[in-house]
């Protein structure tokens, strides 16, 4: 199996295959040194584009500079990630031609303010990059807030305002 990087329609530059790859298949694997949250999180406060990779718990982070790195999320991926013992795996999901490009669903769960607009372009988008539970979560939380910032504020009365 050959992999190649090339412009992307997605974002940037992507991962492509240049044979085909039949399902089950690991087509890559996400490595990188390995981080605690902590130090990541220190590591990376400014900047802008990171390539962790939360594993286990979430609490420690493959911090990946490898050909994964390029592998673009979809809403509609050819491939998903697989941990197995304590190493992460890029598997595809179904067949996939020669030419195309590798996707897995990134669902991102901690990203701060951040909106992780998604630009995969398929029909059923999400239009973000986050999981669909966190992407729950996010609206509950937003809803929250508007309401709170939408709440009447109580008046103060003549005998309320005397002291």
């Amino acid at each position: 199996m050959g992999l190649i990087i090339r412009s992307s329609a997605i974002h940037a530059a992507g991962c492509y295959t240049t044979t085909p790859i039949g399902k089950g298949v690991l087509v890559a694997e996400y490595d990188g040194p390995r981080l605690t949250k902590r130090e990541a999180d220190t590591a990376y406060e400014e900047s802008p584009i990171t390539y962790l990779f939360g594993i286990g718990d979430g609490s420690t982070v493959i911090d990946g500079h490898s050909m994964a790195m390029f592998i673009n999320h979809s809403c509609d991926p050819n491939c998903e990630t697989e941990e197995l013992q304590g190493r992460v795996w890029i598997r595809a999901i179904r067949d996939i031609a020669a030419g195309e490009e590798i996707t897995y669903d990134y669902c991102l769960y901690d990203g701060g303010d951040d909106e992780a607009i998604c630009n995969c372009g398929a029909p059923q988008c999400r239009g973000t990059m986050y999981s669909p539970q966190e992407s729950k979560k996010r609206r509950r939380k937003t809803l929250s807030n508007k309401r709170q910032q939408a709440a009447p504020r109580g008046r103060r009365t003549a005998q309320q305002g005397r002291r």
